[in-house]
């Protein structure tokens, strides 16, 4: 046997000794520096190069490949010609570069420093060092594929050949060694052979190779799981299994024949060896899988002229008659139906059964029905980690959305038919950008930004350029965070009275351990310790700036003071999260939220509008619903800001009044947008788009924004401005999934400091990558923890009155609940107002009633067992229930029972 070892041909006539082994090790190390030298256009006019030439019928090396391939791999000689020609494909200087660019972000990162304007500094990407493949037997150039990524990020490279095919790699080093005008490029190479699972020769590589990429069953991945050096990385692609979803819509459009063909070419690829080959094919409706069945079987014979069928051997042909007998008795117990092909073996099953069915290969492929193409989503979770592939023949809509869910079963492939096995340059392999993986990252920083804790005014505008933190890793975001925490904590302790006191017996902050034994922050600190009612906690009584003051829906006002630089950077923040999400330069948006008498909103929101950089029109929604459309019409604004109450008041005079007013994008904050107030919103005034202000408070500012890819209470954390905790019951922090208290601390607020102040919601953190790209860490808000009303011990939430409320004609989505206490037992009070003057009805009061028990199960099970009073109506004219007068807010929940 021949083996090549950094550019000599040895003849191996006994297996390698460790010696040896470690010879090649020493040798690879005194390579890794000239291989880093070389200039990636040097190596992509090789790689190019040697794609021309194998692809000339003439070529020696090819000629040979074709010979000596078919009787080792059992792939027929056409089908190694497909293979040659996909490992062509790879080589080319084009599809090179994609895949650089795709994996690495540019394809100059690992020649020299590439300025990055977002971490405002330079960024390189060097190899690994040695990096070992282990290559699997499936199919004959997953091998080479992996050493082109490996020569590509200029490592030194040791591969293991598969012991069904030591040839194929050794004859493209030879042809590689022979076009390499550097002369020093194919010497980043060894490709040797061993027995495996022998720890003798393995050990060393595990314990001295930089990183090791290993292909394989499992057996083979976990072997290299044991024993790995301290410093020694693995990434590991183990086996995977590939299928077809076939919708109705799509299938009716392009024609049965049509996409029978291209499945036909993908289950015969690689003789269904290889990872994206697919075992299953699910179609929905039962008639169109019969008939895609049949033909299936068709194109298998006329594929079969072009790309013969390889060599079947004794045990394969086994397993494929089993499955053709039991076909043949599924068949007569009207289970499975069974087609055959007239060359080779092929065999297409049609199965009742709907759960995943791995094939025994050689062209064998199950086809099964499913009433609706979402159905396959439940049926291969179990085979989550395990799954690849995805060929998803459907219409655009129904392809994203079900990708997207089979994405978060496991699958991480999709294409359309006659695909599956042609790799597109610069797609993922199993859930990694593979190059990426083969190098490491450094940076050299141009700003010092652990030093950025005093705030600098901005600019009026929100660049994303300039937001380098969220794209840090956590480990640099908690670095800074923790500076951060550690000058705050130590400035309110030095020029606060209240802080002096609380923390005189807390020594210097080294940990968030030590963070988290600070004692807690509450809204009546606020009260107490803050001029007018009080004193002690600011840190300069008489420092310029914003005095703003809560709207009191909840409680007594509270008084919040802030300089004008942390009102500018809090306004920033805001504006961020309004670019982000709905916003942008080309909106005419309207300030719809309540003015004057020192509240927050309408300020911070006009300033956060002038961040994102759109035409403002600062209305305020003080004054009368007819006024404002009218001025929503006069100016043409297709976005507004508001609460939802007055967003419902407005949506509901259109509505009453025929008014022809579009509104593009809203959004609304303060208090809950219910899914059907937010339904009835979008179809009176044509909303496209929906968004959150953020999540924020008077108290403490912006906390956490969304981008475009969150929605409903998921909201990024604003890691830069504020350090965010979910607390349980015993002030542990709660576990991602785990409903507890948030508790916050701003990180640059020096006048005013809130340090580990409960902010009286509820919420959870959420374990996702956003497809922003922003690390930042993503939360669930689930609204304030006196926004669910026990009711004789029962949780009753909002929504399920605010649902109730929708199925009966004529009511506003205007409504308050209130609990009360009759004859020792509680009694839930709901009152809903009317769209218009109708004069009042029983009846509604009673459909609704019936309605709320409909809908809540907990109240309809309490009631009966005579643990609370029966539900009480009430429906009033429009604008009944009590507004707030300084906001205009509806208090969603009254609870008059007195402990």
């Amino acid at each position: 046997m021949e083996i090549y070892v950094f550019g000599k041909i040895k003849e191996l006539s006994s297996y390698l000794e460790p010696k040896e082994i470690y010879g090649i090790l020493d040798e690879a190390e005194k390579l890794k520096k000239e291989i880093e030298k070389i200039p990636m256009k040097d190596i992509m006019t090789v790689l190019d190069k040697l794609s021309e030439l194998w692809l000339d019928d003439e070529y020696p090396y090819r000629k040979e490949a074709l010979k000596r391939l078919p009787s080792l791999v059992g792939f027929s000689e056409p089908m190694v010609a497909e293979g040659i020609k996909t490992m062509c494909s790879m080589m080319k200087k084009e599809n090179l570069k994609t895949r650089l660019v795709c994996d690495l972000g540019d394809d100059k990162y690992l020649d020299d420093w590439v300025y990055h304007p977002v971490f405002k500094g330079y960024i390189m990407a060097k190899p690994k060092g040695i990096v070992v493949h282990v290559s699997a037997g499936n199919v004959f150039v997953g091998g080479v594929d992996s050493l082109i990524q490996g020569i590509m990020t200029k490592n030194v490279n040791i591969m293991k050949m598969s012991t069904v095919d030591p040839v194929f790699p050794v004859l493209f080093a030879k042809s590689f060694k022979e076009n390499d005008h550097t002369g020093i490029l194919h010497k980043a190479m060894a490709l040797i052979h061993w027995k495996g699972g022998d720890e003798r020769l393995e050990k060393p590589l595990k314990q001295l190779a930089d990183f090791i990429v290993v292909y394989g069953g499992r057996e083979t991945v976990e072997s290299y799981r044991k024993d790995l050096g301290l410093h020694t990385k693995l990434v590991e692609y183990g086996p995977k299994y590939s299928f077809v979803v076939v919708e109705d819509r799509r299938l009716k459009r392009e024609g049965i024949d049509k996409i029978a063909k291209l499945i036909a070419k993908d289950a015969l690829m690689w003789e269904q060896s290889a990872c994206s080959s697919p075992h299953v094919v699910y179609v929905e409706k039962e008639e169109n899988a019969k008939a895609l069945f049949e033909k299936i079987a068709e194109y298998f014979d006329y594929w079969a002229d072009i790309l013969p069928q390889g060599e079947v051997y004794d045990d394969e042909a086994v397993e494929i008659n089993k499955v053709r007998e039991l076909a043949k008795v599924e068949k007569a117990m009207g289970k499975s139906d069974l087609r055959v092909g007239s060359k080779g073996l092929s065999t297409v099953v049609y199965q009742n059964s709907k759960e995943f069915q791995i094939s025994c290969q050689n062209r064998t492929l199950f086809v099964k029905a499913v009433d609706n193409i979402f159905d396959v989503v439940e049926i291969v979770k179990p085979m989550g980690e395990y799954l690849q592939s995805v060929a998803v023949v459907a219409e655009d809509d129904t392809a994203k959305r079900l990708a997207n869910e089979l994405g978060s079963v496991g699958a991480d492939r999709f294409t359309e038919a006659g695909r599956m096995s042609a790799r597109k340059h610069g797609t993922p392999h199993d859930g990694t950008k593979g190059l990426s993986e083969l190098v490491k990252w450094i940076s050299l920083a141009r700003n010092d930004v652990e030093s950025e804790w005093d705030i600098v005014v901005p600019n009026h505008k929100y660049d994303p350029e300039s937001d380098y933190f969220d794209f840090l890793d956590q480990e640099e975001r908690d670095k800074l965070t923790l500076e951060r925490l550690k000058k705050i904590v130590k400035y309110a302790k030095e020029h606060s009275p209240l802080f002096a006191e609380r923390y005189k017996d807390i020594d210097e902050i080294n940990s968030f351990d030590d963070f988290r034994k600070l004692p807690l922050l509450t809204g009546s600190d606020y009260k107490k310790y803050l001029p007018p009612a009080g004193d002690g906690l600011l840190t300069d009584n008489h420092a310029s700036g914003y005095v703003f003051s809560s709207g009191g829906t909840t409680g007594t006002p509270k008084v919040v003071y802030r300089t004008f630089q942390e009102q500018w950077f809090n306004a920033l923040k805001l504006g961020k999260g309004l670019r982000l999400s709905i916003f942008d330069e080309n909106d005419v948006v309207a300030n719809l939220l309540f003015a004057g008498n020192m509240w927050a909103s309408f300020v911070s929101y006009n300033m956060a509008l002038e961040v994102v950089g759109c035409r403002i029109l600062p209305m305020g929604g003080n004054f009368d619903v007819k006024d404002i459309v009218n001025t929503l019409i006069l100016f043409k604004a297709n976005g507004f800001i508001t609460i939802p109450s007055l967003a419902i008041s407005i949506a509901e005079y259109v509505d009453k009044n025929g008014v022809n007013l579009t509104i593009d994008k809203v959004v609304t904050g303060g208090e809950h947008l219910f899914s059907e107030a937010r339904e009835y919103i979008r179809d009176v005034l044509k909303v496209k788009k929906f968004a959150s202000t953020g999540y924020t408070t008077n108290d403490t500012g912006a906390i956490g924004y969304q981008c475009e890819h969150q929605s409903g209470g998921l909201h990024h954390v604003h890691e830069d401005l504020h350090y965010v905790e979910i607390l349980n019951e015993n002030n542990e922090p709660c576990k991602p999934g785990e409903i507890g208290r948030i508790v916050v601390t701003n990180l640059h607020r020096k006048l005013m400091p809130t340090i580990r102040y409960e902010v009286g919601d509820l919420g959870r953190w959420v374990e996702r990558e956003c497809a922003c790209g922003r690390k930042t860490k993503v939360f669930e808000l689930l609204g304030r923890s006196d926004d669910v009303l026990i009711i004789g011990g029962g949780n009753i939430h909002p929504e399920v009155i605010s649902k109730s409320i929708s199925q009966v004609e004529g009511l506003s989505k205007h409504f308050q609940i209130i609990a009360e206490v009759e004859n020792r037992k509680d009694t839930l009070k709901v009152i809903v107002e009317t769209v218009d003057e109708k004069p009042y009805d029983k009846k509604r009061e009673e459909m609704l009633r019936k309605i709320i028990y409909e809908n809540s199960k907990e109240l309809r099970i309490l009631h009966n067992k005579g643990f609370i009073n029966d539900v009480v109506v009430k429906i009033v004219p429009p604008n009944s229930i009590e507004r707030n007068p300084r906001t205009g807010k509806i208090r969603l929940i009254v609870d008059k029972r007195k402990v």
